[in-house]
């Protein structure tokens, strides 16, 4: 079972007070940081209520808010010790602990956040030497191959040792999360988005409910969504619950990076039981050389499946595009504009293509567009060239999605089209499309390209089919 530890902070003592007891009973651990309090009041613990109490009061060096004397905040932590916290934080650099009652256990506590080590063994090993019941290394992630490095370390680490190792910062979050199942005593969980105590802390909701890490006796197979951004992905949400609403062991976690290649052969290497992904932006072409089959009719992939020991690299895209049009119209020497040319350009122009359209790509570089359009061998132009008319547009740029919602990659008077397909998905609506509308375009809202191509991801992971009807109102209720 992993367990959780909410940490919580607040400037009043009271207000601390008040959200230890209405949270205590719910998870295992709850940290105090007394760092945050306006004035040096210990709060009272809740009894008998089967949680733990740890008591923190972080100094300034170590990134907390205390600027007091150190002296007194030790003595504001002996305190504490006495007053029914079960455990102490104390820094790596305290040399002299106050005289701690004995039943009082110890979390030593390193936090690095201008560098990387350069010795992350030694570094643990003079944490260990410091003494205590448990030990904390908290490191800023500012690289994916850093975060790799810090995950193989983990997984390393004697298992007899107990022992809390994660990465700091956005790109650090997915050590927060497997390290769930690396072994660490606990996982650190704020209120919600604004009460985080540390960058890349998890909320409590996300932990629990999305993705049930308190229900995981043994890693389940791990899924994931690999891209730059992630935050605003749908995609942890919708399969998460269809995972818990087919009851599978399976769970699908948020992967921020900076190097997909990087992050695939730690992935290769690691014992965790990785067993597929969803590929995004900027990625999709990127994984295509490292994949060891390859599925899809194009150069870019968004789907990883392991089959036995091997990666398989699909395009739920492909079809998940394709659908809309083609229950709307016959394909066969129609003419397009594709407006675009990043990863999932490639999947809508081969997939209009192999369809008999005669397409055009609208870029805003120069080279990029005309590199892009050599590879299919079609015409390209310039979004300074436009109006140009065809029977169908596609927008597969980022442009008028959540949070620009009132931006468009087109202006009204360049409307020249039957049908506009908008790939965007958040807002389902998009000010691109209403453009259109207004103009008498047929439309096609990225919402349903989205539903179809999750629904195929998660039908190439578990065999079974996914209600579609169902993905659209997770993905309506979530936006």
């Amino acid at each position: 079972m992993i367990n959780l530890c909410l940490s919580l902070a607040d400037s009043s003592a009271a207000v601390l007070e008040e959200k230890m007891a209405r949270y205590a009973g719910q998870v295992p651990y709850i940290e105090a940081r007394l760092d945050y309090l306006s004035e040096p009041i210990i709060p009272a613990v809740p009894d008998g209520q089967g949680t733990d109490f740890i008591a923190t009061c972080r100094p300034v060096r170590e990134g907390g808010r205390y600027q007091g004397e150190e002296q007194a905040r030790l003595q504001l932590l002996e305190k504490a010790s006495r007053s029914g916290f079960t455990w102490v934080d104390l820094e790596h650099d305290v040399e002299e602990a106050p005289s701690f009652p004995a039943e009082t256990r110890i979390l030593r506590s390193q936090h690095c956040f201008d560098h990387f080590p350069e010795d992350l063994p030694a570094l643990f090993e003079g944490l260990q030497q410091a003494g205590g019941d448990l030990f904390k290394m908290a490191l800023s992630i500012r690289t994916t191959r850093e975060l790799t490095f810090l995950l193989k370390w983990v997984e390393s680490l004697d298992s007899r040792t107990p022992f809390i190792v994660l990465g700091m910062e956005d790109l650090g979050q997915p050590s927060r999360l497997l390290g769930a199942f690396l072994g660490n005593f606990w996982t650190y969980v704020a209120e919600d988005e604004h009460s985080k105590v540390a960058p890349g802390q998890l909320t409590l909701e996300q932990a629990d409910q999305r993705y049930q890490l308190p229900r995981w006796k043994s890693p389940p197979a791990i899924y994931g969504v690999l891209g730059n951004p992630v935050a605003h992905s749908l995609s942890p949400r919708i399969h998460n619950q269809l995972f818990q609403y087919h009851q599978l062991e399976k769970v699908y976690l948020p992967f921020l990076l900076d190097d997909a290649e990087i992050w695939l052969d730690y992935v290769k290497q690691s014992s965790l039981p990785f067993s597929g992904f969803s590929v995004t932006l900027p990625f999709k072409t990127d994984v295509v050389k490292w994949v060891d089959h390859r599925g899809s009719p194009v150069d870019s992939i968004n789907t990883l499946v392991k089959r036995d020991a091997a990666w398989e690299g699909l395009n739920s895209d492909y079809d998940g595009f394709l659908k809309a049009l083609q229950s709307r119209l016959s394909l066969k020497g129609k003419t397009a504009l594709v407006l675009g040319n990043g990863g999932v350009a490639h999947t809508v122009v081969k997939a209009l293509m192999d369809q008999g359209v005669e397409v055009t790509v609208v870029g805003r570089n120069p080279e990029k567009a005309a590199r892009f359009s050599q590879l299919y061998d079609c015409p390209h132009i310039l979004f300074s060239d436009l109006p140009v008319s065809a029977q169908i547009c596609v927008n597969t740029t980022p442009i008028g999605q959540h949070p620009d919602t009132q931006a468009s990659p087109l202006k009204k008077d360049q409307m020249e089209f039957d049908v506009v397909y908008d790939l965007v998905y958040s807002p389902e609506n998009t000010r691109l499309l209403d453009l259109a509308r207004s103009q008498g375009a047929e439309i096609i809202s990225g919402m349903e390209m989205f539903v179809e191509q999750a629904a195929l991801q998660f039908e190439a992971w578990t065999g079974l089919s996914a209600d579609r009807e169902m993905v659209r109102e997770m993905i309506r209720g979530n936006s």
